[in-house]
């Protein structure tokens, strides 16, 4: 792992709450996961391209679903706990929907 930052990890407010109300457990997975992210890049193997733009990020049983912005950032825009092999749609449409929401906020994110 390299000591450049090559990404930055930004949240959505529901990213952040959802993350603020995982157990510790899971809470150091997923920003343990974040944090290789940021330094390893898109070389990280735990990253599933899910389509239009949105990828999932997946320590264990823990999930991120996240968009690139700017080519140097990943907007995070819900974090769940896994319960089923597949990304359910509903998380999907959830996701795109805060990470859209974030965009519009901090047009510096326009691409």
């Amino acid at each position: 792992m390299t000591n450049e930052q090559l990404f930055t990890a930004e949240y959505t407010d529901e990213a952040l709450e959802q993350l603020n109300a995982l157990k510790n457990e899971e809470f150091e997975k997923i920003t343990k996961a974040i944090y290789i992210f940021e330094h390893v890049g898109k070389k990280y193997k735990n990253i599933n391209d899910l389509g239009n733009g949105l990828f999932e990020l997946k320590p264990d049983n823990v999930r991120a679903y996240f968009r690139y912005a700017k080519n140097k950032i990943i907007i995070i825009g819900l974090i769940v706990l896994k319960k089923t092999q597949k990304a359910p749609s509903r998380y999907i449409k959830q996701a795109n929907k805060n990470i859209e929401k974030y965009i519009q906020e901090n047009k510096e994110l326009h691409q």
